[in-house]
């Protein structure tokens, strides 16, 4: 039996993905449990200009239960990517544990040092209500790789903890 994930752990920050896919490894941590970031990518590269097939980024940020409109933060994640040229081409909502979590799938051509690249892209924006922190993760990946990452990116997406 193979297996294709492990448990990813930050206790530094209270975020733990039970489904990790096993190509992923962590490239920088930043902030502490109020806000930060954690870059991951995978070990294999795509070519010398593209780099890494697939980069994830899980960010969150401290955000208070009063002032918060989680369908305008969800709006804005997608109005920010698409002023750099993603087309989000499928929106779901879904429940992660007791949190209301939203996907949206997108893709873009883009053109680096004369070549252009297909990036396809899986985001999701959730709230937790305990923490009060408003998280999102990114993941993208080179379009000739999407359809054999997609069910392992979503897994991950739906076994992460956040308190």
């Amino acid at each position: 039996m193979e297996y294709n994930f492990f448990a990813y752990t930050k206790p530094e920050c209270g975020v733990k993905i039970n489904k990790m896919p096993k190509w992923y490894k962590e490239i920088e941590y930043i902030g502490d449990e109020k806000q930060g970031s954690i870059i991951l990518h995978t070990e294999n590269e795509y070519d010398e200009i593209w780099g890494p097939v697939s980069k994830m980024e899980v960010s969150w940020e401290k955000k208070e239960r009063m002032n918060f409109f989680y369908y305008k933060e969800v709006q804005n994640s997608i109005d920010i990517y698409n002023a750099i040229g993603m087309v989000v081409t499928e929106k779901k909502r879904d429940w992660l544990r007791s949190h209301e979590i939203t996907f949206w799938l997108g893709h873009r051509n883009k053109m680096m040092r004369k070549r252009y690249y297909t990036e396809k892209v899986i985001h999701c924006i959730f709230y937790c209500d305990i923490t009060e922190r408003l998280f999102n993760v990114h993941t993208l990946i080179i379009g000739e790789a999407f359809e054999n990452f997609k069910p392992y990116i979503l897994n991950s997406y739906n076994s992460i903890e956040c308190h």
